[in-house]
């Protein structure tokens, strides 16, 4: 198995990246990779363009990460990223585990253009055979969003309950979910109670 040492400058963004991110996303990865150190590995083709962690790549570099330790393999074994600093159920192993799936989870949209455009581009890329289907209630150029305050819209398809959506940064998250916790409410609840919804 080849090894390389590459300035990560070397490393080209996929112009066609199918995940536009989030702010918060971009936020969390960059204070996990300052705070806790490089984790996961991302994915490059023969010729050093990322196909598989873009985001990290822009991230790392604003967290001062120059250095890129490229293992070169064909796709027959799995290649490991070993932190020989931590251990698992130290708070720092514990808070890598969370942050590698909460990253995950907030930063992606969908960049729907970017997949039509590949798709009509490249012979046999057919994202629907993997399972993928355009989003739903997302914001964002291309994504199909519905407005329940639209008067033309079919207040039936939504039952008697209406969903919404609210982004908060990610110390308002954390304080919200402390909150819900300390006072045992829903955050539907605190937010009627908030709004003064059933006290006239």
């Amino acid at each position: 198995m080849k090894e390389t040492i590459i300035d990560i400058e070397q490393l080209s963004q996929d112009a066609h990246n199918f995940n536009r991110g989030t702010e918060e996303g971009r936020e969390l990865m960059q204070r996990s990779l300052q705070q806790l150190g490089a984790g996961r590995s991302i994915l490059i083709d023969k010729d050093n363009n990322i196909i598989a962690g873009n985001k990290t790549q822009e991230a790392a570099r604003k967290a001062g990460i120059r250095r890129v330790r490229i293992i070169e393999t064909s796709g027959d074994e799995l290649v490991a990223v070993k932190r020989t600093d931590i251990d698992i159920d130290s708070a720092k192993g514990r808070e890598l585990a969370l942050v590698d799936n909460l990253a995950t989870q907030i930063n992606l949209q969908w960049d729907e253009a970017q997949l039509e455009t590949i798709t009509g581009e490249v012979e046999g890329f057919d994202p629907d055979s993997w399972g993928w289907e355009p989003p739903t209630f997302e914001g964002g150029e291309g994504s199909q969003q519905k407005d329940p305050t639209n008067s033309e819209l079919d207040v039936d398809d939504f039952g008697d309950k209406i969903k919404m959506t609210l982004e908060f940064s990610i110390e308002e998250h954390a304080f919200i979910q402390q909150a819900l916790q300390r006072d045992g409410m829903t955050k539907e609840q605190v937010l009627l109670q908030l709004l003064g919804y059933g006290t006239d």
